[in-house]
């Protein structure tokens, strides 16, 4: 099987490497720079600028340069899904130089989704209960977590702020960085979960630590009025590019007909995604292309009930669900159109790595209008008249002769890994100071 497709059936590359990040050559020395850590898959170490021939790399280990101490960063939280925040969190992890950081994923589980990428990449797993199945189980753990061992970084991700537990550990074991990195513009949960995020919000502008967020709408979701940086969600332009292999492979395993028009979606199956529209849609593409196709991939609470859904409208033969795939390229490759009908989202990383694999992207104006990239991906709203937006998934396909990766236009707005590696790892050692207004968390409550 080809470790970079991922599933039965797919045709070995020659010269790819199995996951982002990794390298079969030998690991090297801190401070040899040259010679990088992260390839792309499909592109061999000789090609990359700079690159040391490999006849040479024997001469970089005369220099017997003695590596310096690895920092250690606590960072999560993660669990059985493959959400776009726990997606993000690991392939930055992945994009490190793993000789340079000691990692730990806190996970509420004790094998999460992502557990091989990370132990392949020397990464550590521990889990804490889950905080709203186990609020003061979850608490303890936390300070026997940080009075265990000390941290250079602890590096939190949220979805909102209902859980800053974490953070405030963080503060009180005198972590020297700490950051909060928010990925959503909206809640979920139950009343608990909204409640805690309504009282946590003023805390999270307060503190002494640096706050981020995946887009500016996400930023005040979170932090009210406190200060933050926006980073992009990055993505691993390496995986995601256009290849008419991949469609015709992807729609061969899955029983798509090579030549029909297919309508796509990747996401959890929850409300925000909001998924029934997209059967509502399909019903009336089908009215002017008959041969239409929906690939919905991903898993979550209302997948049945999705599916249900479809055999009631008559569409059980016309809706493919795949799944949690591990190949959502591949998936990108084999759609005409990616629509997007959230209810509201921080930052879709699915539009990016759509939009890298050249696929026209349909977004619901509940997101934030930073997902548009570029003449391919459009704005609809969710009250509109689905025939007219019909007609529009069907003038947005391009054809596959014509049809290319947008990677220039990603470089340029800072959606590659390789500078998002770089800037993330400049806050990690400091650049990047907390606000010193912030009020001390000691007087949050």
């Amino acid at each position: 099987m080809n470790p970079n497709e991922m599933y039965p059936g797919a045709l070995e590359q020659p010269g790819t490497l199995p996951f982002p990040g990794y390298s079969e050559t030998p690991e090297m020395e801190q401070g040899m720079t040259k010679t990088p850590y992260n390839i792309p898959l499909g592109v061999t170490q000789e090609s990359l600028p700079g690159a040391i021939p490999v006849g040479d790399i024997a001469s970089l280990y005369e220099e017997k340069k003695q590596p310096g101490r690895a920092l250690k960063v606590l960072t999560g939280v993660i669990g059985s899904g493959n959400g776009g925040m726990s997606t993000y969190a690991v392939n930055l992890f992945c994009a490190m130089p793993v000789n340079d950081y000691d990692v730990t994923f806190l996970s509420t589980v004790e094998h999460p989704f992502y557990e091989k990428q990370i132990k392949d990449h020397y990464g550590k797993i521990r889990v804490i209960p889950s905080r709203s199945r186990h609020p003061f189980q979850h608490k303890r753990e936390l300070e026997k977590v940080f009075s265990e061992q000390k941290y250079d970084v602890c590096h939190i991700h949220l979805s909102t702020a209902s859980n800053i537990e974490p953070l405030k550990a963080a503060i009180r074991a005198g972590v020297r960085v700490i950051i909060a990195h928010v990925h959503s513009s909206g809640a979920e949960g139950g009343k608990i979960a909204r409640l805690l995020h309504r009282l946590n919000v003023p805390k999270l502008g307060r503190m002494p630590i640096i706050r981020l967020a995946c887009s500016t709408e996400a930023g005040r979701f979170g932090y009210a009025g406190g200060s933050f940086a926006v980073v992009p969600n990055a993505i691993d332009l390496g995986r995601f590019y256009w290849e008419p292999g991949r469609r015709n492979r992807f729609r061969r395993y899955y029983g798509i007909p090579l030549d029909s028009f297919v309508l796509g979606h990747v996401g959890r199956f929850v409300p925000v995604k909001n998924q029934g529209f997209l059967l509502e849609l399909l019903q009336s593409v089908k009215k002017l292309r008959p041969d239409a196709k929906l690939l919905l991939c991903g898993d979550g609470p209302k997948l049945e009930e999705i599916k249900a859904k479809a055999a009631e409208m008559g569409l059980e033969g016309d809706v493919f669900f795949p799944g949690n795939i591990v190949n959502p390229q591949d998936a990108y490759c084999a759609m005409d159109v990616m629509v997007l009908p959230s209810l509201f989202e921080g930052f879709p990383l699915t539009v990016a790595e759509a939009y890298a694999c050249g696929l026209p992207c349909l977004v619901s104006d509940k997101v934030t209008r930073e997902a548009g990239f570029g003449d391919e991906i459009a704005f609809f709203s969710l009250d509109g008249d689905k025939a007219e937006l019909a007609k529009k998934a069907l003038e947005m396909a391009i054809p596959e002769e014509q049809r290319r990766s947008f990677h220039e236009r990603l470089r340029e707005l800072g959606f590659d890994w390789s500078s998002q590696s770089a800037e993330m790892q400049r806050r990690y050692h400091g650049d990047g100071e907390p606000d010193k207004k912030a009020t001390p968390e000691r007087n949050d409550g």
